[in-house]
């Protein structure tokens, strides 16, 4: 194995030191990006572990996945993609707009059927629902005259996050029925796992939403990028910068009966706030960046 990684080592320098002033290919194709190109990048590491466990003769290696570079200081899920405006200068940006939503129903009986009456079922439903955002722009700088490109600037960040939950009920809450049966919240499995916990209430969560989120960071960044093909690189970066996060407070709605009257309520608790200054990315992400 250790030969195997040396002699891969060894014909890599040994192609750099080759190609190292040649920065065309063999068609005349440009290696280095050219001015109006664009870029995004993709995590490498799935790769290289897939091409490290061929050596070790594994008949369970998983294939690569085109996964998200690892970009320590962002969530995952963000595309990066970059403009070149000039050999030494490209623009970047980030995005991510992400909303998923989720629905489960309950079915119970319907409390409104008379004592001996046929049998009747509704539907307790439970709606949990997410939006993740974030925007990135920034100004990249190259130095380098051969296939090793430096690459350094600075990003601004913007993030903004939702997350709530929102319950319906089938069997209404009312002074001739003040104890609905009830879907319990938080919704647990009952013990057939086909269906939830429930109970006789005077008492129902509405709603139950977590206070929106919202992040703004700068940061710096520092790396390299090797161009083994035309306008293929990899490479990876360091980033240092401060990042400010707020938290709002979270919200529950609830409906109750008290003394014969339906009355709604709502409480308000938690939030926070977040401040840091850090490098980030130490744990040495390797991307493959793809200009066109």
């Amino acid at each position: 194995m250790k030969r195997t990684v040396m002699t891969i080592f060894l014909a890599l320098v040994t192609l750099y030191a080759v190609n190292a002033q040649d920065l065309t290919s063999k068609k005349g194709t440009p290696i280095l990006p050219e001015k109006g190109d664009y870029s995004f990048s993709i995590d490498a590491v799935p790769f290289f572990v897939y091409i490290g466990n061929m050596f070790h003769g594994t008949n369970q290696t998983a294939a690569p996945t085109f996964d998200f570079p690892g970009l320590g200081d962002v969530p995952m899920w963000t595309l990066q993609v970059k403009k070149v405006v000039s050999p030494t200068m490209a623009l970047r940006a980030r995005i991510r707009l992400g909303y998923n939503s989720l629905t489960l129903k309950n079915t119970i009986a319907d409390q409104t059927v008379p004592l001996g009456g046929a049998a009747a079922y509704v539907d307790d439903k439970w709606t949990e629902s997410e939006m993740n955002v974030v925007l990135g722009a920034g100004i990249e700088k190259r130095k380098g005259k051969g296939r090793v490109q430096g690459v350094y600037g600075a990003m601004v960040n913007i993030m903004v996050g939702t997350h709530g939950n929102k319950y319906t009920y089938g069997n209404e809450l009312s002074t001739t029925y003040p104890t609905p049966l009830s879907t319990n919240s938080p919704w647990t499995q009952d013990e057939t796992s086909t269906g939830y916990n429930t109970s006789q209430t005077s008492s129902r969560t509405l709603t139950n939403n977590d206070g929106m989120a919202f992040g703004i960071g700068v940061n710096g960044f520092l790396g390299v990028e090797y161009f083994f093909a035309p306008k293929m690189s990899i490479g990876g970066e360091f980033t240092w910068g401060l990042m400010v996060q707020v938290a709002g407070k979270n919200k529950i709605e609830k409906e109750e009966l008290v003394l014969n009257e339906k009355l709604t309520t709502t409480t308000k608790k938690g939030g926070g706030l977040y401040f840091g200054i850090d490098n980030g990315n130490t744990g040495g992400a390797i991307n493959l960046s793809f200009y066109f």
